[in-house]
C-alpha cells in the first residue's frame, strides 16, 4: 500500500537541518514515510491512494506524553472550573471506580479519535486503565501506539487508587510488563507507573526503578517540587525516567534531572486551568540544561481538550507573559 500526500502548502520536516518544504510532499510505503520532497520531485511516483494536501501543513505526528486515556471524557465539562487539585482527584477516581468495561472502552476510543483527529499517534497513559484489555481493544481498532502500564500506590488515602502492599504492587508491575509489552505487533510498550512520591514508599518507587532497569524498559510517575532530592537518594532517576508534570521544581532540582539524565513532560494547559503559575515552570531551565522535554494534554476532564498545537500554544504564550519576555523561548523550540 503506498500513499501520496502532495501539495501541501508547507511540509515542516522536524530533521536535523530543521527543513521547511513549500509545496511538498509526502510517500510512505506499507505504514513508513520514505520520501518527502517537493509536490514536483514525486509527481511521478505511483500511488495507491493520493490525498491533495493544499492549504495543509504536514508535520511528523505527535505524540501526547502524559495522557490518562480512558475515563476523563466521561467527566469532562462536569466539574466547575474551580473545582481543582486533589478535591477534584477524588470524585474523578470514584467515578472512575464505577465505570463498566464497556464504558471504559467507549471513552477510550472517543478519546484516541480526538488525538488521532489533532495529528497525534502516540501517548503514553501513565496506568490510569482499569479494565486494560477493553482499553487494548480500542487501542487495536484506533492503531495507535501507547505506552501503558498499571498505577498502584502502597500507602492508603483518599484517591480511590488501587492499593497493595509494596511487594504485591511490585509483583502485579512485573506481571503487567511481562503480560502486555510489544502488544498489538510491538504497538504497545509496557512501563512501570508508581503513582506518585506522595501516594507511594519510596521502597515501591525505587523498586519500579530497579523493575524497568531488569526488564529494559522505563518507569514514568507523577511529580513535584520538593521530592526531586528524594527520587535521586533512593535512585529512583536516571535516564529511563520520565517525570509528569514536574510542578514547581526549583533551579537546583533542575540539576539533579539533568544530572540524572532524566526526562519531563509538561501540561501547560492543565496548569494554566488550575491557575499553576505556567510561567514560573522550569522548561527554558530544562532545556538549558540539554533535559528532553515533551509535552501532555493530561486528560480531557484536566484541559478539556486532546489537541497538542494547542497545548504548545499554551506553554509558549503561558512562558512568554509570565516571564515577561517573549524570547523566553520560539515557537520552532514548542513545535
Amino acid at each position: 500500500m503506498t500513499l501520496k500526500i502532495a501539495n501541501a502548502a508547507y511540509v515542516i520536516t522536524l530533521d536535523a537541518q530543521r527543513r521547511i518544504l513549500s509545496d511538498g510532499a509526502v510517500l510512505v510505503e506499507d505504514g513508513r514515510i520514505t520520501r518527502v520532497g517537493k509536490t514536483a520531485e514525486l509527481k511521478d511516483v505511483p500511488a495507491d491512494q493520493t490525498i491533495d494536501a493544499t492549504g495543509c501543513v504536514i508535520t511528523p505526528a505527535f505524540v501526547n506524553g502524559h495522557m490518562h486515556i480512558s475515563y476523563a471524557h466521561a467527566v469532562r465539562g462536569n466539574f466547575p472550573d474551580d473545582f481543582v487539585g486533589r478535591e477534584r482527584l477524588r470524585e474523578v477516581f470514584r467515578l472512575q471506580s464505577a465505570m463498566t468495561e464497556q464504558e471504559e472502552y467507549a471513552t477510550s476510543l472517543l478519546a484516541i479519535v480526538e488525538l488521532v483527529k489533532n495529528g497525534t499517534v502516540t501517548f503514553v497513559d501513565p496506568g490510569s486503565t482499569k479494565y486494560v484489555d477493553a482499553c487494548l481493544q480500542a487501542y487495536a481498532e484506533a492503531g495507535c501506539r501507547v505506552i501503558t502500564g498499571i498505577s498502584l500506590i502502597d500507602t492508603p488515602g483518599d484517591l480511590h487508587l488501587p492499593c497493595f502492599p509494596t511487594d504485591q504492587a511490585l509483583q502485579r508491575t512485573r506481571e503487567f510488563v511481562h503480560r502486555f509489552d510489544g502488544k498489538l505487533d510491538g504497538r504497545v510498550r509496557a512501563w512501570t507507573m508508581p503513582f506518585s512520591p506522595d501516594t507511594c514508599s519510596s521502597e515501591l518507587i525505587s523498586g519500579a526503578k530497579r523493575l524497568a532497569d531488569e526488564l529494559g524498559t522505563w518507569m514514568t510517575v507523577h511529580h513535584s517540587g520538593g521530592w526531586t532530592a528524594s527520587l535521586r537518594d533512593t535512585g529512583a532517576l536516571g535516564s529511563n525516567v520520565l517525570l509528569a508534570h514536574a510542578a514547581g521544581i526549583d533551579d537546583g532540582e533542575v540539576e539533579l534531572i539533568a544530572d540524572a539524565g532524566a526526562s519531563v513532560v509538561v501540561c501547560p494547559s492543565t496548569t494554566q486551568k488550575e491557575g499553576g503559575g505556567l510561567g514560573t515552570r522550569k522548561v527554558p531551565e530544562l532545556r538549558a540544561r540539554g533535559v528532553a522535554v515533551g509535552l501532555g494534554c493530561d486528560s480531557a476532564n484536566s484541559s478539556n481538550f486532546l489537541d497538542p498545537v494547542r497545548a504548545m500554544h499554551a506553554l509558549a504564550v503561558g512562558l512568554k507573559d509570565g516571564r515577561r519576555d517573549a524570547r523566553v523561548i520560539s515557537a520552532e523550540q514548542v513545535l
